[in-house]
């Protein structure tokens, strides 16, 4: 006679404790691919969220730099209005620009990765000068006249282009209240 009614023993008992570990096994191992999925998911995010900070940034920084090549009548003009904590530099002439832009000074103007002013900076912004008058002969001189600027903003070391703005400003009149 079968003291528990056939429920022990046997052997059925073996194959449900292996489809258990199976099942918990298959479990796991979706469990893992999900987990890493959104964390490649969230990294990418993450990324692509400090790109975007930095373009914005780039573009404030770019602004500044129209705003100051306006408002000068040369480049340590702008230097003047921009420099902050020693972060400006000029350089002696451009470094990898179109041919068109070669031999123009340039401000290098240093941030850190917050875009705060600093001296020894991971971001930089590149200002270049190009006057358009005094280069035809046309009696002005490189203060007078049409200014073209070219203002980059880059990763320090990195041929990373973050952002590039091309301004032309009118600089050298004095307009009084009675205008020109």
């Amino acid at each position: 006679m079968i003291e528990d009614g056939g429920r022990t023993g046997g052997k059925r008992t073996g194959s449900r404790g292996t489809a258990f570990y199976i099942e918990a096994l298959l479990l796991a191992a979706v469990f893992t691919v999900v987990i890493l999925t959104l964390t490649r998911v969230f990294a990418w995010s993450g990324q692509r969220g400090r790109d975007a900070a930095l373009l914005t940034g780039a573009v404030h920084l770019a602004e500044n730099g129209a705003e100051a090549v306006a408002a000068s009548r040369g480049l340590e003009e702008v230097r003047e209005l921009l420099e902050e904590d020693g972060n400006g530099q000029m350089l002696a002439q451009a470094d990898g620009q179109g041919a068109a832009d070669a031999g123009f000074p340039i401000l290098r103007m240093h941030y850190d990765d917050d875009l705060n002013p600093a001296p020894e900076g991971t971001v930089w912004m590149d200002i270049q000068w190009i006057p358009a008058s005094g280069q035809d002969g046309d009696g002005t001189s490189p203060e007078e006249g049409l200014v073209k600027s070219v203002i980059t903003v880059s990763r320090a070391g990195a041929q990373e282009l973050v952002y590039r703005l091309e301004t032309e400003v009118f600089t050298g009149l004095d307009v009084g209240r009675d205008g020109l």
